[in-house]
């Protein structure tokens, strides 16, 4: 049930490394098991950020209930974008948004 889109003015050149390691960090930062966790990439995206278009990333990340130590979740997740994509935390926005169970599909149901 935890999404994490990644949206970034950059080329990713190895997609599966970065998408490996952004589910691990969900995973892991959130306490939820990676089976459950969705991640998605949207690269080269034409993005502004404080007036330029130096590297830049927007992560929405959205799950049934959200992690109780924000700062150290957005620190996790700035943390695998810099390893990753060598962008700056001071260049990344998250977003997070607290799903309801009933407004979360799967498996032909909902939560």
């Amino acid at each position: 049930m935890p999404y994490l889109n990644i949206r970034t003015n950059q080329t990713v050149a190895d997609q599966s490394a970065l998408l490996k390691a952004a589910s691990k960090t969900v995973s892991q930062a959130s306490g939820k098991p990676e089976s459950y966790v969705m991640v998605t990439v949207d690269h080269q995206a034409d993005m502004l950020f404080a007036g330029t278009d130096a590297p830049t990333a927007i992560l929405d990340y959205r799950a049934l209930g959200l992690p109780a130590d924000r700062r150290a979740f957005s620190d996790a997740l700035c943390s695998m974008i810099n390893q990753q994509l060598g962008i700056d935390g001071g260049r990344i926005y998250i977003s997070m948004t607290d799903s309801e169970r009933q407004n979360w599909g799967w498996n032909h149901s909902t939560f």
